[in-house]
């Protein structure tokens, strides 16, 4: 029987990785392919979508991480009691914000494009009941088909859109909105369909807070939330101050750039999921020596994948845009490219800091963290944009900026507390090899031909970094790899 759970653990998780990748793959395509064709309404669309992203942490109040931390200490019918709970209380707190939004929408359109404000809290509401709804699932171990629909449709209808707008098919922006925002609920009846074989709906409360402390219930959703809303504040502020303070095109074109410049940290977030797990189990049993190990080798191999990738982005780019048919509009996100790729990098560079701060006793400082960074990063956006007019350039160097310090913070803080650092002598002449060896390969003067060029310039600076990092033997694990592959296909080594 546990095999059997355990071969069902892993195809699940391997169809979530391919889904998940599968997504990024149509998003990438999209944008260089598809989104290009209007970038006014991606950029109205991406608003849409960050002022719901701003909404919902209110609406979904932590009620699915309560319901992923209190379940395993519940029986069936008391998680039952839980999940049903949580399914009224986002009801309950999605009519809150309605009405809200209703008595105070003069005060609002002083803040935000009000036009667009109840297709914001519509996606809102349908996100919260997602997020819950795949919470849920996942305490059954279903993890491929809420990732099909959540991470891959949205992906799908949204090229239908602009494809039928394309075409004259769909004239007017709200009705195109309209649709996307449709698609999410269409997800919601799909999951809370699909989930009903898996738990009943119950509604004897006073029996749910017998089994757990209301309190400490609140307590948990209470900091769930107000890290869910530093986290949001943090990234995606960008995409709402661009809009308001330069333009919806502008928002399409920063889009863009930052789906393009996402690509480098794919192998970050598998690496940080798999290592998750390990990171609480050696904070738990204290075995800081082993972790601090883990921590550097980790953020070496990050910031080694981290900059051959950047170097790609960096020699390559702009010849890679000149061989589209909407060059002129992807080569304009080109220098944002450049900044968000560098924030990708420093946050592999970083290693699992975040992890290692939420797994410790000082998880709360991850919530401080994000509140100071918060207001930082509202103060660059709006210093780089209005004061110093940068542009959209200006809301990248406001994040580029702002994920700086607050990587930094938090390495300062691990080390202080816990005695942990990512960096050593290697991780430090690895930077500079690398750094260097893109330096020379920038100076070399530019063919006509492109794809000349990308051979010459990203072949080139790509080919001598792995020989000289495998030959200084300085990333054991890339090292391994490399001879494996050797013996087993190239018969060499």
């Amino acid at each position: 029987m546990n095999r059997i759970k355990k071969r069902t653990e892993i195809s699940e998780f391997l169809n979530y990785s391919f889904f998940n990748y599968l997504g990024v793959f149509i998003g990438v395509f999209s944008n260089l392919f598809i989104y290009t064709s209007n970038q006014e309404f991606l950029g109205t669309l991406r608003y849409v979508e960050s002022l719901s992203f701003f909404v919902y942490p209110f609406i979904l109040m932590g009620s699915s991480a309560c319901l992923i931390y209190f379940s395993p200490k519940l029986n069936s019918s008391s998680s039952s009691l839980l999940f049903s709970y949580t399914l009224l209380s986002i009801f309950r707190n999605s009519i809150i914000c309605i009405l809200l939004s209703w008595f105070f929408v003069d005060y609002l359109e002083e803040f935000i494009d009000i036009q667009y404000l109840y297709f914001a809290i519509s996606l809102a509401i349908f996100l919260a009941f997602i997020d819950l709804l795949k919470k849920q699932l996942l305490l059954f171990n279903v993890l491929a088909l809420p990732t099909i629909l959540d991470n891959t449709l949205p992906k799908i209808i949204l090229p239908i859109i602009f494809i039928l707008m394309y075409f004259n098919y769909i004239n007017d922006y709200y009705y195109g909105i309209s649709i996307y925002v449709f698609s999410f609920l269409c997800i919601v009846c799909f999951f809370y369909i699909y989930g009903s074989k898996f738990y009943r709906i119950k509604f004897n409360f006073q029996e749910l807070f017998k089994s757990i402390d209301k309190k400490e219930y609140f307590k948990y959703s209470f900091f769930a939330m107000s890290g869910s809303l530093g986290y949001i504040f943090v990234f995606k502020l960008d995409t709402l101050m661009i809009p308001n303070l330069i333009s919806f095109k502008a928002n399409g074109i920063y889009s863009i750039a930052t789906v393009a410049a996402s690509v480098l940290y794919i192998p970050a977030k598998g690496l940080f999921s798999l290592y998750s797990p390990k990171v609480s189990y050696l904070l738990k049993n204290k075995e800081y020596h082993v972790l601090n190990v883990l921590y550097k080798d980790v953020s070496l191999s990050l910031l080694f994948i981290g900059l051959i990738i950047y170097g790609i982005f960096f020699l390559g780019i702009e010849n890679i845009f000149s061989l589209f048919p909407a060059k002129q509009v992807l080569l304009d996100t080109v220098s944002v490219i450049y900044i968000i790729g560098l924030i990708s990098v420093i946050n592999m560079a970083s290693g699992f800091n975040s992890e290692i701060i939420n797994f410790s006793k000082f998880y709360k400082f991850n919530l401080i963290a994000l509140t100071i960074l918060s207001f930082l990063n509202l103060f660059f956006n709006y210093y780089f944009i209005i004061v110093l007019g940068y542009g959209i350039e200006g809301a990248a160097y406001a994040s580029l900026l702002s994920i700086f310090i607050f990587n930094s913070t938090k390495i300062i803080f691990i080390y202080l507390k816990l005695g942990l650092f990512p960096f050593d002598s290697v991780f430090l002449k690895l930077l500079i090899l690398q750094v260097f060896i893109l330096a020379i390969f920038n100076l070399i003067p530019n063919h006509s031909n492109s794809i000349i060029n990308l051979i010459i310039k990203c072949g080139g600076s790509l080919f001598l970094q792995l020989l000289i990092v495998y030959k200084l033997n300085w990333i054991s694990v890339y090292n391994s790899t490399v001879r494996k592959f050797a013996a087993k296909y190239l018969k060499l080594f």
